[in-house]
């Protein structure tokens, strides 16, 4: 893929900006009221304008609509392809257009898994720190869905996203002829006003399902390459309001930094200038290294509620020909077994640079994991004192592989873990690179020695960061349980493998 290099993008645009200063500019000569967007990194907001929520769009006549087409398209090449946005204001309300292109609405069938249905979203933030990296005040996801269709309230809808009680929202949710859409109007605090040239935080995401669970994400800032809006208000766009009739276009300010800009101004640099402190090749055959690895109980995975037994046998686990393998072993009576190794009572460590080279096992129901849990529970029991998944994988998702910290405050029993989850090509058939950069300052994942997720320590305490004191590695695979048997467990499965070529700590 090639790299943008965003600082450069930035820079054109407001060289643009100032050459055209002065001049009318060439959106309103097409009629418009403002200028078009900056794709990806700014939204002009024209304002003052008339808008009523009844879903009629007369009255965005002449506001500038923002095509949206980046992210995970849907396999439906006829829907959850893009999604269209505009925003406009007067001196009270922010008022928020979106459009979705969607064929067949799908809403209300997943209980409290509703982000798996068609949604819209977009995220707003009006506090005076545009580079917040935690929700506060006047900093919120606003997320609408296809159920408010037939409404006749402007109020009384069904809202989710965070902090969205912040803000009382009023919409109109309808459909259209390819999809549906919403208008709503965002009121403002008492004390901000609408000003030519000042800033707002803004994001937009779509989420489509063409068939059963969510298979598009479409998101219009660029700084936001991992889906981390829900999390880090600091990949948000620019909103920019714009007084009607003003000649002059102004700029943004205070833009955030995109995770590549994120990783070096953090410090953090990968491998370089660390030294190996700890490894295993598997360059031996047999049991792996006692010295190294241990195993850990049978019924650990209990509180998954996964399907195996772990073992310590060498049907289970066994190194050969350079590589570890864990394997999961169905019997006659249907009955699985599998293998958890960790170093636990052998190593562990205090930040550092941890890399596994590894190679998923195919089938719907396994759940192999490289993880690392704290040596000791000092903060308390889990979620409390930490965990670090470096890489998950399911087998109902092949292509696609999953990385979260999990703590007091973050954890996926509340929704809240620090995660993200990526397509990711052939993990079943070809060994990659699965790594974390862990420092004081943050937790720093890669994906083939590339920059994928980052969790910065907040400095909150431990509840949020309970990331300074000894961790331990664990490779496992599990079948099954709460998240991998999510769509069930291949009945004519017999075997599943996972490999591991090497395990490297670097400090």
């Amino acid at each position: 893929m090639q790299k943008i290099n965003f600082t450069k993008v930035l820079k054109l645009f407001f060289v643009m900006h100032l050459i055209f200063a002065g001049y009318p500019m060439a959106a309103q000569s097409k009629g418009n009221i403002a200028p078009d967007q900056i794709p990806g990194v700014a939204v002009y907001i024209p304002f003052p304008v008339t808008i009523t929520l009844d879903g009629k769009l007369n009255d965005w006549e002449g506001i500038p609509v923002q095509r949206v087409e980046t992210g995970t398209k849907g396999p439906d090449k006829k829907q959850n392809q893009y999604f269209d946005f505009a925003l406009a204001a007067d001196e009270k309300n922010l008022y928020v257009y979106m459009h979705s292109e969607d064929s067949t609405l799908i809403t209300g069938k997943h209980g409290k898994e509703f982000w798996n249905e068609d949604s819209m979203e977009f995220y707003v933030n009006f506090s005076n720190d545009l580079n917040a990296q935690s929700y506060g005040d006047g900093i919120a996801q606003i997320t609408l869905d296809p159920t408010n269709i037939g409404n006749s309230s402007l109020e009384r809808l069904s809202v989710s996203g965070i902090n969205n009680s912040y803000f009382k929202v009023r919409a109109k949710v309808f459909k259209t002829a390819d999809g549906w859409a919403f208008e709503a109007a965002v009121p403002f605090s008492p004390d901000f006003k609408p000003v030519h040239g000042k800033n707002i935080g803004f994001q937009a995401h779509a989420n489509g399902a063409s068939k059963g669970d969510r298979d598009s994400k479409l998101i219009w800032s660029k700084l936001d390459t991992s889906d981390q809006s829900s999390r880090n208000p600091a990949v948000f766009g620019r909103g920019v309001f714009f007084k009607i009739g003003s000649n002059d276009i102004p700029v943004t300010v205070d833009l955030g930094k995109d995770m590549i800009q994120t990783f070096a101004s953090e410090g953090a640099v990968g491998k370089k200038g660390k030294k190996i402190v700890w490894s295993d090749e598997f360059n031996y055959s047999g049991a792996p290294e006692p010295k190294k690895w241990d195993y850990d109980a049978p019924d650990s995975g209990k509180w998954n509620q996964e399907l195996q037994l772990y073992t310590s046998s060498r049907h289970n686990s066994f190194v050969k020909n350079g590589i570890l393998t864990i394997r999961a072993i169905k019997d006659n009576a249907g009955k699985w077994t599998s293998a958890r190794l960790f170093t636990k009572g052998r190593a562990d460590w205090t930040y550092g640079y941890v890399e596994v080279r590894a190679k998923m096992p195919e089938g719907k129901g396994t759940w192999p994991a490289i993880w690392m849990m704290p040596s000791v529970d000092t903060y308390g029991s889990w979620p409390n004192s930490g965990e670090i998944d470096i890489m998950e994988f399911v087998g109902f998702e092949p292509d696609k592989v999953h990385t979260s910290a999990h703590t007091e405050n973050y954890y996926w029993r509340t929704g809240t873990q620090k995660t993200r989850a990526a397509n990711l090509a052939n993990m079943s058939s070809e060994f990659h690179n699965y790594a974390i950069e862990w420092t004081p300052k943050g937790i720093f994942w890669y994906v083939d020695d590339a920059p994928f997720y980052y969790f910065l320590n907040e400095g909150k305490g431990s509840t949020v960061w309970p990331f300074d004191k000894p961790f331990y590695i664990i490779l496992n695979l599990a079948i099954g349980g709460s998240w991998g048997g999510m769509k069930g467990v291949d009945e004519s499965m017999k075997q599943a493998d996972m490999n591991i070529d090497y395990v490297y700590v670097y400090k």
